[in-house]
């Protein structure tokens, strides 16, 4: 566990689904450890091993949200789903920039990833907790 977190989970953060939520959980430890690794001028290897893994993850997450959205007909998915692409596509560029060796993983980034985590979370997913709720998703 990172010796500094730069997010720390509360319960206020729960969408009410356990699923979601423990995926959540491990997006912010995914964040957490890069930071810690940056934070101690771990190798770029390390870094890079990190914010690939957050990368593929973060897709993962994206894909299930997203099933969910199709399986139940939740009404706001496509603005959801712009969200996610967005994000996707920032993150990527940013990965081709880092990998190209035009941009270093900085407290820009973590800044960025902590606060556009925390704004999604306690906003557009917390909009579709009770619809999923109501669903039988749990």
């Amino acid at each position: 566990m990172p010796s500094t977190m730069l997010i720390r989970w509360t319960d206020e953060m729960s969408v009410g689904v356990s699923s979601i939520d423990e995926q959540h959980k491990k997006l912010v430890n995914l964040i957490n450890a890069l930071n810690a690794a940056m934070e101690e001028g771990e190798a770029d290897a390390v870094l890079n091993k990190i914010f690939e893994e957050l990368l593929a993850y973060t897709d993962r997450h994206f894909q299930y949200e997203e099933s969910l959205f199709a399986q139940t007909g939740y009404v706001d998915e496509p603005a959801h789903r712009a969200e996610h692409d967005a994000l996707r596509k920032k993150v990527t560029d940013m990965k081709h920039r880092v990998d190209r060796g035009d941009f270093v993983l900085g407290v820009e980034v973590m800044g960025f990833l902590r606060d556009w985590l925390t704004r999604h979370i306690m906003g557009s997913d917390k909009a579709y907790s009770q619809h999923l709720v109501k669903n039988g998703i749990k």
